[in-house]
């Protein structure tokens, strides 16, 4: 199959919805008017975005946190984009074609330039290709290519160890984005810190947990944004987040705290943000450190989903009731995939497994979710009435996620999302034995996993075979707890507009202006 070259602008997913005219009166947000001023000139807008959690690594393949992908899609492109509907379109490659179940071509692209001034060439696609699929991260994604091939001078040809249905969807993952070659050779070791990318931004100076400066690539080829300037700010406390905005420290903050809402409506100074995102947030088990399949769905009936829903997170986001893959991505079980909340079924199971007094770790990031600590302080709660006393064991994010990775945890919290846009994505990375993101140690749906890659995207046979796979996933083996589906949220200065974020929780600032 050939798919055509083509130019496109740089759009997101559709929002759900943007709720606008919002005040914070109860944490002092001015109820005045705000004054009408006109754009800034495209080559002096700023765009300052306070965040939850700073960026580990900006080398793509050997990227920490999913949240370093916000950064290292603004920095680096890849051979494939996809479209707000999730459809592959061409991006550094111009067009593709299918040679055989394991056989893939590409056309890359010509007259582009990276930031350190060297070309885009097959060769330096060839390079990056074959670094990324031996990366530990990396290979996640694209290990599946077994080697790449220079064909003419203009194109690539990957040679795959089996045939693989998402490969197009994985190429467009910022895991995927395309380095000088000149970089790799020369700093490999510290390209984490000095990405060099053919993207809309360039790095200007990053001081760790403190602030990152991107500037606009005037030499970027596509449609440039208005934002000359991105300045990423960590800053880790939701109300801390608030006051900065509150303050106009910052333009743009994620995870505002969910209690305001109710206050927000009414200053024309604050706009919140809600729009659709794939990632769920789950608690889950090391299995041979929580070894007891009823200890498992004990804990998983003791959890109150929708009354963490609507009283911890009030209504930002929803119940995981059908499935640990969002109902955004796949079509939804007619027979729900859920073990229900029924603390009295919860106690007689501890009692059948003779497990009464259990103490388990509970390991999380401190403020990297949605009241993440404040959710696991209620599962503590709900826990406690069926006897598991739950240790809550906060880690900043880069030595949490290197805890799971360790599988030096009892339970532990997580939320994953679905980057390449393929729910199957998940399921690989994060339950397939050997898998690297395989934090439970779970084996037990290895031969299906294995049989999504034989069939098509967004195929009735395909979806079925997910919902069957989540099922042993969720209610069988009970290797997790799916919470809630969570959502991109965010709020912004009335200032700023055209602020928008994708279903793979990167931004999109092509249409964004900023007003002063």
């Amino acid at each position: 199959m050939k798919h055509p070259g083509k130019t496109w602008p740089r759009r997101s997913a559709a929002a759900l919805a943007m709720l606008t005219s919002l005040t914070l009166a109860g944490c002092g947000l001015s109820s005045g008017g705000a004054e009408e001023s006109a754009p800034v000139a495209a080559e002096d807008a700023t765009l300052r975005v306070g965040m939850a959690s700073d960026a580990q690594s900006l080398d793509p393949p050997n990227f920490s946190l999913t949240a370093d992908f916000i950064r290292l899609d603004l920095i680096y492109e890849r051979l494939v984009k996809l479209d707000p509907n999730g459809k592959p379109i061409p991006g550094l490659a111009t067009s593709w074609e299918q040679n055989s179940d394991t056989e893939w071509t590409f056309t890359i692209r010509d007259g582009i330039t990276f930031t350190d001034g060297t070309d885009l060439t097959p060769e330096v696609v060839k390079t990056n290709l074959e670094r990324a699929m031996k990366a530990p991260q990396g290979k996640g994604y694209l290990g599946v290519i077994k080697s790449v091939e220079l064909v003419g001078d203009k194109q690539v040809k990957l040679i795959l160890s089996k045939p693989f249905s998402s490969l197009l969807n994985n190429l467009s993952v910022p895991v995927a984005g395309i380095i000088s070659a000149k970089a790799i050779k020369e700093n490999e070791k510290n390209l984490s810190a000095n990405p060099v990318g053919t993207g809309p931004y360039t790095l200007k100076s990053w001081n760790p947990d403190e602030r990152m400066v991107l500037e606009r690539n005037e030499g970027y080829w596509g449609e440039k944004s208005q934002v000359k300037t991105v300045e990423i700010v960590p800053i880790p406390e939701a109300s801390t987040r608030l006051a900065a905005l509150q303050s106009g420290d910052v333009d743009v903050i994620e995870n505002p705290p969910p209690s305001e809402l109710s206050l927000i409506k009414e200053s024309p100074d604050i706009n919140e943000l809600i729009e659709p995102k794939a990632q769920p947030i789950f608690l889950g088990f090391e299995l041979k450190q929580v070894p007891d399949v009823k200890v498992r769905r004990a804990i998983a009936m003791a959890i109150d989903k929708e009354g963490i829903v609507k009283n911890v997170l009030e209504g930002v986001g929803t119940p995981a009731t059908n499935g640990l893959l969002p109902p955004a991505l796949v079509t939804a079980a007619a027979d729900p995939i859920n073990i229900d909340h029924d603390l009295e079924g919860a106690k007689k199971l501890m009692a059948e497994a003779g497990a009464g007094d259990l103490t388990l770790d509970l390991v999380l990031p401190a403020s990297y979710y949605l009241k993440d600590k404040e959710v696991a302080e209620v599962i503590k709660s709900q826990l406690k009435e069926i006897g598991v006393t739950a240790n809550l064991k906060v880690q900043e994010s880069g030595t949490w996620f290197t805890s799971l990775l360790e599988h030096k945890t009892q339970m532990y919290w997580l939320g994953w999302g679905v980057a390449a846009g393929d729910p199957a994505d998940m399921l690989t990375r994060v339950f397939r034995s050997g898998a690297v993101n395989n934090m439970a140690g779970y084996s037990g749906a290895d031969k299906e996993i294995d049989e999504l890659a034989l069939l098509p995207i967004r195929t009735p046979e395909r979806e079925a075979l997910m919902n069957e796979i989540q099922r042993k996933i969720v209610e069988e083996d009970v290797v997790v707890v799916p919470i809630h589906y969570s959502t991109n949220f965010y709020a912004t200065r009335a200032e700023v507009q055209g602020f928008h974020t994708t279903m793979a929780s990167l931004w999109d600032l092509s249409g964004v202006t900023v007003k002063k």
